[in-house]
């Protein structure tokens, strides 16, 4: 007879899982890193990691979700009652510009790794294009916000706004992490804000 996994049990084995690849996709990359890796470092065997995980591309998945939910959480905590959209919009602006060029560079190579290998998985691409959708829409419900409070200009087409804001960060991201090329952070942000700034505000 099989014995019974406790609700206890498999939480924690699913941490381990998770922990022990978020380590390993540190050190050694998203496509340095195999399922096998996972099975030895972390001790659980190749049959129970499958059964959480169907891929390793699941698995990475699973990872990013939790660490969109701890940013929103983390960029959320920020927010006071006195902040406007537009204070709202540059605290926004700071930490997604953070993450696309001043994290360390094999963490954003990891990431674009796994982008490019997930994007080939069918079934994986809608649920990044939910991830991205969450994230645009967050920041598209301030620029609305902002509108009504007469912050924003009404005209203001925010979808496509938040669109440009997304692409020009993507892109800066995908030069730092696969051309390894230095940038000016302070600088570029500053310029990126007054850019932004200078278009919505009235």
């Amino acid at each position: 007879m099989t014995p019974r996994i406790t609700e206890d049990k498999w939480n924690e084995t699913h941490q381990t899982i998770l922990n022990t690849a978020q380590q390993l996709f540190a050190v050694k990359g998203y496509n340095g890193t195999s399922m096998n890796d996972i099975v030895k470092e972390s001790g659980v065997s190749k049959g129970a990691i499958y059964n959480h995980f169907e891929s390793k591309e699941r698995l990475f998945l699973s990872l990013m979700e939790v660490q969109t939910q701890v940013g929103f959480s983390q960029l959320e905590a920020t927010f006071s009652d006195d902040d406007t959209s537009v204070d709202k919009l540059k605290k926004i602006l700071a930490v997604t510009f953070s993450g696309s060029v001043s994290c360390p560079r094999e963490l954003c190579m990891m990431q674009t790794e796994f982008m490019v290998s997930a994007s080939r998985i069918e079934s994986i691409v809608p649920e990044l294009q939910k991830r991205y959708r969450m994230i645009r829409d967050f920041m598209v419900a301030i620029i609305e916000d902002g509108k009504r409070r007469g912050e924003i200009k009404e005209e203001l087409d925010s979808e496509s706004i938040v669109t440009l804001v997304f692409a020009t960060l993507d892109g800066l991201g995908f030069q730092y992490s696969t051309l390894g090329i230095a940038f000016d952070t302070d600088r570029l942000l500053a310029q990126l804000m007054e850019m932004v700034l200078r278009e919505i505000q009235p």
